[in-house]
């Protein structure tokens, strides 16, 4: 990078976006909603760094920490990455240390919990979110629809591609029967849960020292686009996690970041040098949040008279 370009080491966010209004019919923009998740990111911070659990800022999150040192401007969630095993190291720590505002969930401390999506969730309590696919992904811990980050874990897989998809393959069979249960008769699957945590721990444990790596096998929704190189990275792409400028604030994402978002986003999604300043390439119509259905900042849905 010349000496020029680097006056510029980031996107310059040129607006923020409107997230319409809250159950009390207030408006509210982008800014509010990432100073309220990023209080939640430092908290995580603080915890994992008091107990020496080595965190990264992934996906959007990554893409955001490379393209603008921040979030990206209309993305309306978080999302980290942790190490398979230090999963339990993860949930004494919260235990422990995690300030009250806030609730860690995974299975391993609470079977209610949907293994369909992310192997964790760093919950805001008394804020209320309502997920655009709220049906198919209940949330059954009792906590109720709240802000969160979502945390997945990374674990070895096969080098070969066709190998890779055959693990997710295996496991997506149980999501059909799981899906019904769960979200259509609200029954509790948990033999199915079970037995797909099992699958999981046997795979982490068979490719520990694979030189790939991905999220872990059992999400379903995981795309397999080839051009993606089928979700999954080389080791040395990902470990050891490095700390990256994040919203002035020194965060840990990915050690080859640049490589990552390479990979997973293509070239069309990373930042372009225009000649005098870095812009996002990304099309203007399709800035627009993935996830936010209904939201309250301060409280918990407002009860029906």
């Amino acid at each position: 990078m010349s000496k020029e370009k680097s006056t510029y080491p980031y996107v310059k966010p040129e607006k923020t976006y409107s997230l319409g209004k809250d159950t009390d019919g207030v408006l509210h923009n982008s800014e509010e909603l990432h100073a309220l998740l990023l209080e939640a990111v430092l908290e995580l911070d603080r915890v994992c760094r008091k107990n020496d659990i080595p965190y990264a800022l992934a996906y959007g999150s990554a893409l955001g920490a490379y393209n603008y040192g921040g979030f990206i401007p209309w993305d309306d969630d978080v999302d980290i990455a942790i190490r398979y095993e230090d999963i339990n190291r993860l949930v004494v720590a919260c235990e422990k240390d995690l300030d009250k505002k806030y609730v860690f969930e995974c299975y391993e401390n609470n079977k209610k919990y949907n293994v369909l999506v992310p192997t964790g969730k760093l919950r805001l309590k008394e804020t209320y979110f309502k997920e655009k696919n709220w049906f198919f992904l209940p949330n059954r811990c009792g906590t109720g629809q709240t802000f969160f980050i979502d945390i997945v874990a990374f674990m070895g897989v096969p080098e070969d591609h066709k190998e890779h998809c055959k693990l997710i393959n295996k496991a997506k069979w149980d999501i059909v029967p799981y899906c019904f249960l769960d979200a259509f008769l609200r029954i509790h699957p948990m033999c199915i849960k079970k037995k797909l945590k099992k699958f999981e721990k046997k795979i982490a444990e068979k490719y520990k020292d694979s030189p790939m790596v991905s999220q872990t096998i059992i999400i379903p929704f995981q795309d397999m686009d080839k051009s993606f190189y089928d979700n999954a990275f080389p080791r040395d792409v990902i470990f050891p996690f490095r700390e990256y400028d994040f919203c002035g604030h020194k965060l840990y994402s990915f050690n080859d970041l640049e490589t990552f978002c390479r990979m997973r986003f293509s070239d069309k999604g990373l930042k372009k040098w225009d000649g005098e300043k870095y812009i996002d390439p990304y099309p203007e119509s399709k800035r627009k949040f993935q996830h936010l259905n209904k939201y309250n900042f301060k409280r918990k849905e407002k009860k029906k008279r």
